[in-house]
């Protein structure tokens, strides 16, 4: 329990200082949450290369570029990239054009890296139904 003489070191702070405390514990958080953030990427990744290879072996002539942090699966017009934000432990993930899903893991300390290797292999089955349904084959 916080005497009075803790409560009046919070009291007197000024602006500067609760607003420098704040960055270092959003700094810390980040730290922290970044292994999970990596770990949830590279779920991600292995879920894409899967698509990738499973397109292949249909002999479709699907993308996969890999860069530092980020991965991006193409056929045609469709694609799903994936990308992680060290800055702020967020995975970010964009199907077609459409607006990109973030993963806080800084913020939503309850994401686990198996919910968003969840959520692109269901962006995976939709990236490759609409692929078909614009291109059979």
């Amino acid at each position: 329990m916080a005497g009075w003489r803790d409560e009046l070191v919070e009291a007197v702070k000024t602006k500067a200082e609760r607003e420098a405390e704040e960055v270092a514990r959003h700094k810390k958080r980040v730290a922290e949450a970044l292994s999970a953030a990596e770990l949830a990427l590279s779920l991600g990744s292995e879920a894409l290369r899967f698509t990738g290879e499973k397109l292949k072996e249909k002999e479709q002539a699907v993308e996969l570029a890999e860069e530092a942090d980020k991965i991006r699966l193409a056929l045609g017009e469709v694609s799903v990239t994936l990308e992680l934000l060290r800055e702020s432990a967020v995975v970010r993930v964009t199907f077609a054009d459409g607006k990109p899903r973030e993963f806080d893991f800084a913020k939503d300390r309850h994401i686990a890296p198996p919910d968003v290797e969840e959520y692109i292999g269901r962006r995976a089955l939709e990236f490759v139904r609409a692929a078909q349904k614009a291109n059979p084959w």
